[in-house]
């Protein structure tokens, strides 16, 4: 049974369209007042162009083109940025083509995608880089934003991560406030698995929980907010009896601390839970 901790999202086009639709209706795009002066032409044909103010990794390219389409399904689109690639400052990302209604009704759930997006993507990126030369795999978390799971969770992994759960659905984790209903590390040595094959991970808040964890037979540890020292007893205690995941760290610099460690997985909720968003430009021509 394969785990999403070792899977990357694939871009699904309905859950785009999907997201794009929301977006906009929220935004109002059938009732812009700006568009219904008598004197403006809403299907005249113009053209824009985005650029950037900074650097990063592009992020975002199916949902920005969706929210010109779904106004405009013969909107033109040219990218010269692709999609996960890296863009220096100044740099054209993208050209649009299609009705002045689309392209004024469109153009902030078109930004705000490609700069909400490309900002998780950009920073996931960065982090991965620490871990170039390493074995270990970074991980993203459930701290996303409310309906925007998905978005986040795709760009995540543009910029060099892996997903982590989507859900609670997809595997069995059993973090402090479990330990506390269940009464207890003590208490797991004896639990029971509704499905055959599902992947269970413990988190571990102290050395001396471990032992007992291991009894369960987790296919993972989670050593949370532990030290390295305290992280180094620990994998010489699981003795490779299952895979090893940190957290706790808080930026690239600390991360370079941890990646000679012999564990598998740190997971980061600073990818998508502290969003540093790109600044995006869209003009006329």
């Amino acid at each position: 049974m394969e785990w999403l901790i070792l899977s990357k999202l694939k871009l699904i086009k309905s859950k785009v369209r999907e997201s794009v639709k929301k977006a906009l209706l929220e935004d109002g795009y059938k009732n812009d007042l700006s568009l219904k002066l008598k004197n403006f032409n809403k299907n005249k044909i113009i053209s824009a162009s985005v650029t950037t103010r900074q650097k990063g990794t592009l992020s975002g390219s199916s949902w920005f083109e969706e929210s010109f389409k779904i106004i405009d399904k013969n909107a033109k689109i040219e990218w010269y940025v692709n999609e996960g690639s890296s863009f220096k400052k100044d740099s054209k990302i993208v050209r649009i083509k299609a009705k002045s209604e689309a392209i004024l009704s469109g153009e902030r759930t078109a930004l705000n995608f490609l700069q909400l997006m490309s900002g998780i993507a950009s920073k996931a990126s960065k982090y991965s880089k620490v871990l170039k030369n390493s074995s270990i795999e970074l991980l993203d978390t459930r701290k996303t934003l409310p309906n925007l799971r998905y978005e986040q969770k795709y760009s995540t992994s543009l910029g060099g991560a892996k997903n982590h759960r989507f859900g609670l659905f997809d595997a069995i984790m059993l973090k402090d406030n479990h330990l506390k209903v269940f009464g207890g590390v003590s208490k797991l040595k004896n639990l029971k698995y509704k499905n055959k094959g599902d992947f269970l991970e413990i988190e571990i808040e102290k050395l001396s929980q471990i032992k007992l964890a291991l009894k369960a037979k987790p296919d993972i540890l989670l050593l949370d907010n532990l030290s390295i020292i305290e992280i180094k007893k620990a994998i010489n205690i699981i003795d490779n009896n299952c895979l090893i995941e940190i957290s706790g760290i808080k930026n690239p610099d600390d991360l370079k601390k941890y990646r000679d460690l012999k564990i598998h997985y740190i997971s980061l909720g600073d990818l998508t839970k502290n969003i540093e968003s790109i600044d995006f430009s869209l003009n006329i021509l």
